[in-house]
């Protein structure tokens, strides 16, 4: 029988999947519950409003796949610590994401290069932006991908962006599907251990067939387009930056070279910028190409964006599988004519 002046709280209770293990508890309810301060997550811990299996649990916790969490609050606390998260009823994931059919009609169709249940492999179409804030109100690539993939079962994880690309540059972009999986994304481009591959078009004639850039950037203090055009620096704010590249074909008539640059740093522009440092700016790119040039030799046939295609990757399963991504893109239909302007169509790499 209940005592005299004793409220029983409603009980809520959530299942930790997958992609939720392997988090603090603490750290788990400040997803679950966004609005709520970090002050009243640990009072509502203390209390031993919270529990996990059954059993009183602080906040320190490793949570584990299969794990129950059990929150005992009142409706209306609960649906202040919720207010402006990601979730509807408690428990229920509600997403915000926009549905494919929603997305502008002219949005290029997702094409997807590879996938598993950890790691997935996109061909990102020239001009379209990979993720929001970056100018522009047309759908990005995530914004496609996890339109695609749909909201999961995890209450706290989903798909993620592991990399990026300009939004002139063609080509492959990775992204985690499980937390497992970005992590390991994460980690491979942190330590250098993703080989990428990419193919452009310059203007000039190289003096070698292999060569190295490793001149440092950093930001142009001088550049207005909201500050994101690097230059060569020996300043104290510059970081190193190394790009290997293997002339693919020549031009030399014409004065063009189609390279292919595997940079050992990820850098902003890194490539783009290394390749004007050496005089050997890139055909079409705004930035970093040589205006005069295009105007004179490419006329009414002007490429309208940098020749730049992320065309190669590979690196060990993120996950720790024992296999080996490895991922290839075609050249984009406007590379294909301007290789076949340049008479260069076939240089392009077929490994």
């Amino acid at each position: 029988m209940r005592s005299a002046g004793c409220t029983l709280l409603p009980v809520r209770e959530v299942t930790i999947r997958r992609d939720d293990a392997g988090q603090r508890l603490d750290r788990f309810l400040r997803k679950l519950l966004p609005a709520s301060a970090l002050g009243n997550l640990f009072k509502i811990l203390r209390k031993g409003l919270v529990r996990v299996n059954g059993r009183r649990a602080d906040g320190e916790l490793r949570l584990a796949e299969g794990d129950k969490v059990e929150i005992r609050i009142a409706d209306d606390a609960l649906r202040g610590l919720r207010e402006g998260g990601a979730l509807g009823e408690f428990g229920q994931k509600v997403t915000e994401r926009r549905e494919p059919s929603a997305f502008p009609p002219n949005t290029p169709k997702l094409k997807v290069l590879f996938r598993d249940e950890h790691v997935l492999a996109v061909d990102k179409p020239p001009f379209v932006l990979v993720q929001p804030g970056e100018g522009g109100d047309d759908a990005t690539l995530d914004q496609q991908v996890l339109a695609f993939i749909g909201p999961g079962e995890s209450l706290t994880f989903h798909p993620g962006l592991a990399h990026r690309l300009d939004r002139g540059t063609s080509g492959i972009v990775l992204f985690g599907l499980s937390a497992e999986g970005l992590r390991g994304l994460t980690e491979a481009f942190r330590h250098r251990k993703v080989e990428k591959r990419y193919v452009a078009l310059v203007w000039g004639n190289p003096e070698k067939d292999e060569f190295t850039v490793d001149l440092p950037l950093a930001r142009d203090p001088s550049d207005e387009s909201r500050g994101k055009r690097v230059k060569v620096s020996r300043g104290a704010d510059a970081q190193e930056a190394e790009t290997h590249f293997t002339v693919l074909g020549r031009n030399t008539d014409w004065g063009l070279a189609l390279i292919e640059a595997r940079p050992k740093t990820g850098r902003t522009h890194q490539i783009r910028a290394h390749l004007r440092a050496v005089g050997l700016p890139i055909v079409g790119d705004p930035t970093y190409g040589d205006p005069r040039k295009e105007r004179e030799k490419t006329g009414s046939g002007r490429l309208r964006r940098q020749f730049l295609h992320a065309w190669s990757i590979r690196l060990a399963h993120p996950a720790g599988l024992d296999a080996e991504i490895r991922v290839r893109s075609p050249a984009p239909e406007d590379l294909r004519r301007t290789l076949a302007w340049a008479g260069l169509s076939g240089a392009w790499p077929k490994d």
